[in-house]
């Protein structure tokens, strides 16, 4: 039986291959505003925080009032083209028939907005397979705050202690949601995360491909 009864896992990076999707889209929304975009190891350093911090980021001199312009022109290419880049990442359904094996509870939490987010899992067709699916809705706290596991995530589930709940993802925000809340962290490498920032927050483990989630879920 596994020591774990619930598993939050990140979208970007953890469970699908989003990248070319996120910097096409984010070339696209430089050029429609006629300014030089960033490069796209610039754009992959970012994968993992909200649109309202990458933008300033990738282009300091834009003005706040500016950004939900630049968010709302970003999702408009998303929806129109981005989500046909898509796909998972090797392993994913593997490891969700291992965790449904074991009767765990499936959750993805990710700081994208709800709308797309919510596409996005439909379009890969594992939206029957998680029963939580959590993204930016402006209104509920995002990661790393962990007022989102307490407050939101944790009532859903009143029955699992938070030492029965894993958190998998592939950036340092993950780690920092894990850490703030309380609970085991297992970082992916495989995905867009910084080694140097992830490594320093001392995840519970630490896997190079999802496939090796599956030992840990059955441990």
């Amino acid at each position: 039986m596994s020591r774990y009864q619930l598993i939050i896992f990140d979208f970007d990076g953890t469970l699908a291959i989003t990248h070319p999707a996120i910097i096409s889209c984010v070339i696209k929304t430089f050029q429609t505003f006629n300014i030089d975009p960033p490069d796209e190891e610039q754009i992959r350093s970012v994968i993992g925080v909200t649109l309202a911090e990458a933008f300033p980021i990738f282009h300091p001199a834009i003005a706040p009032e500016e950004i939900p312009t630049w968010i709302q022109t970003y999702r408009h290419f998303y929806q129109t083209e981005g989500l046909l880049k898509i796909n998972l990442f090797s392993g994913v359904k593997q490891v969700i028939q291992a965790a449904s094996s074991e009767g765990l509870n499936l959750a993805i939490v990710s700081v994208k907005h709800t709308k797309f987010l919510k596409l996005a899992v439909e379009k890969l067709k594992i939206n029957t397979d998680f029963d939580l699916v959590i993204g930016d809705d402006g209104q509920t706290p995002t990661k790393p705050d962990a007022r989102l596991f307490h407050s939101v995530i944790q009532p859903i589930y009143p029955d699992i202690q938070s030492n029965e709940v894993l958190v998998f993802g592939d950036s340092h925000v993950d780690l920092m949601f894990a850490k703030n809340a309380g609970l085991d962290a297992c970082w992916a490498t495989y995905g867009y995360g910084d080694r140097a920032k992830c490594l320093p927050l001392n995840p519970t483990f630490v896997v190079n491909q999802i496939s090796e989630l599956i030992s840990i879920i059955k441990s």
